[in-house]
């Protein structure tokens, strides 16, 4: 039997892809915000026989102390992880900080994924061909702002979207440069559209919602796609998707120096951070 971690994982995508793994007989460490999604979760495993393999934990992963809270209470409890799927996101439509002085959209979308990652290395590498699965928008034309990562000076809810799905294609090439063991296959995914609510409430014009519920996905959908890459991974290690298209890793986006370049900053703020 695996065990997975899923950020985000009772509700959007991130439970998509949590239902499909207990279906197949597997275990789910669900982490979300929400007592009540968390409830709903355990209630719909409960249905399909899995509640013995149905975890939640709710955390607040904007804040990087939370994040190390997720990590120590998950090396405790679990001896170790076959797959990190990294789906927690949230998308304002207006600036908003948290309580570390981080704009909570970086904090979530990037920052989290960032000490996740490093901070489940080693549960990870205990496992035979281990993956984390980074969804987000990978693979899209951007540049990113190093004066402002997170927002402060300038906010649009839009481009601060796609600036942090930029960030998560550097971390994906920072990791496996840092990787010294090389175990871990590191995936950046991008679902394309996908009908979420956190998605659709970010169009304010009825005739964007409408186009977007046309063109996009439904969650179980994406989920299932997902879920075959998990079954099914590239031997490589670190690759991109757009749905089943594997993306070139020539692309901007996964420029190395770059990738370096936002590693340093980030270990600098963490370092930071904790001295709060």
């Amino acid at each position: 039997m695996k065990t997975i971690l899923i950020t985000g994982g009772a509700s959007g995508i991130g439970k998509g892809i949590a239902m499909q793994i207990l279906k197949k007989g597997d275990r789910v460490i669900a982490i979300g915000s929400s007592k009540a999604n968390g409830n709903t979760f355990i209630d719909e495993a409960r249905q399909i026989g899995a509640t013995d393999r149905a975890f939640y934990t709710q955390a607040n992963l904007s804040l990087e102390k939370e994040n190390r809270r997720i990590i120590k209470e998950v090396k405790e409890s679990f001896q170790s992880l076959n797959a990190l799927i990294l789906c927690a996101t949230k998308h304002s439509k207006i600036y908003t900080e948290t309580e570390e002085g981080l704009e909570l959209t970086f904090a979530l979308d990037y920052l989290s994924r960032f000490v996740l990652s490093y901070g489940l290395k080693e549960s990870l590498e205990i496992t035979d061909n281990p993956i984390i699965l980074n969804v987000c928008g990978s693979g899209m034309k951007g540049n990113i702002d190093w004066n402002d990562l997170h927002h402060k000076n300038s906010f649009e809810s839009q481009k601060v979207m796609m600036h942090g799905s930029r960030l998560n294609d550097l971390l994906g090439v920072g990791f496996v440069q840092n990787d010294t063991v090389g175990k871990i296959k590191y995936i950046m995914y991008n679902p394309w559209a996908v009908q979420t609510p956190s998605m659709m409430e970010m169009f304010s014009s009825p005739i964007m919602k409408l186009m977007y519920k046309i063109i996009g996905k439904t969650v179980e959908q994406a989920a299932i796609l997902m879920t075959e890459l998990l079954d099914n991974p590239p031997s490589v290690a670190i690759s991109a998707y757009r749905e089943r298209k594997k993306l070139n890793l020539d692309h901007p986006s996964y420029n190395s120096d770059n990738a370096k370049r936002l590693y340093n900053l980030t270990v600098a703020l963490i370092k930071d951070l904790s001295k709060q």
